[in-house]
């Protein structure tokens, strides 16, 4: 709802009201969210306020204006086919969607007293923490929360993170022969941390997926929490079916 005695800028509660109704996949298949006039006289305001709250949301990557057909949701959805597991860069890129990731926390931590033996014992008494964000068309879609083991991660900088994935990083520095990867995906609710790194309300609907990768000889070389907005992110698997 607008409020209109607000010190919050008319455009600006109109951006967001849009905004949490593009998340919610209101729009449809076509995604038009209506002309500048229509938005107009259902807001109750100018043109003008419009046409700036039209402009910052599609500065934010979710509105695309097509000139003389209308201003649609920017189709931003990644998708999935869990034949392999891979850096969420890459999955950007295969979906050719400009990426960026930015770090928000790289540092050697003591390992987490509260991880099983399993992972203690693989990243050893203490690891290196990273905590970052990755972008796709100007919008915060993902945020990782990664552990390393120490001996590998110290030899890390920030920019390497910022730059590579993973994956990349232990083939290209160590020589490294990736092996398996386990992880489990589950329905969840932003906390606090997740709502304010991907811009969303706290309780608001994620997809958590929780990963430990291993090299060929199964060592543990990655923990990592991944939490994704829900609308940008789905799976797609063919599966054989079976009637058993």
């Amino acid at each position: 709802m607008i409020n209109k005695n607000s010190s919050v800028p008319m455009y600006e509660q109109i951006a967001e009201q849009l905004r949490e109704e593009i998340l919610a996949r209101k729009y449809g298949p076509d995604g038009n969210i209506g002309t500048h006039a229509y938005l107009a006289e259902r807001f109750g305001v100018s043109l003008i306020t419009i046409r700036k709250a039209i402009s910052l949301l599609t500065q934010q990557g979710l509105l695309d204006v097509a000139q003389g057909k209308g201003t649609f949701v920017k189709r931003t959805v990644l998708q999935d086919n869990l034949t392999r597991l891979t850096g969420v860069e890459n999955i950007i890129s295969q979906s050719h969607l400009s990426a960026r990731v930015h770090v928000l926390t790289f540092e050697i931590v003591d390992t987490p007293a509260h991880f099983d033996s399993e992972l203690r014992r693989g990243l050893g008494p203490r690891c290196l923490h990273i905590e970052r964000v990755h972008e796709m068309e100007k919008t915060p879609t993902a945020y990782a929360e990664l552990w390393l083991p120490l001996k590998y991660g110290e030899q890390l900088t920030k920019a390497d993170v910022e730059t590579h994935t993973i994956y990349q990083l232990y083939e290209q520095k160590w020589n490294m022969s990736l092996g398996k990867g386990r992880q489990i995906i589950r329905a969840d609710a932003a906390g606090p941390k997740v709502a304010e790194t991907l811009h969303i309300r706290e309780g608001w609907p994620v997809l958590s997926i929780v990963r430990r990768a291993y090299s060929s000889s199964g060592e543990l070389v990655e923990y990592m929490h991944l939490t994704y907005e829900y609308t940008q992110y789905s799976f797609e698997v063919e599966l054989q079916l079976s009637s058993i």
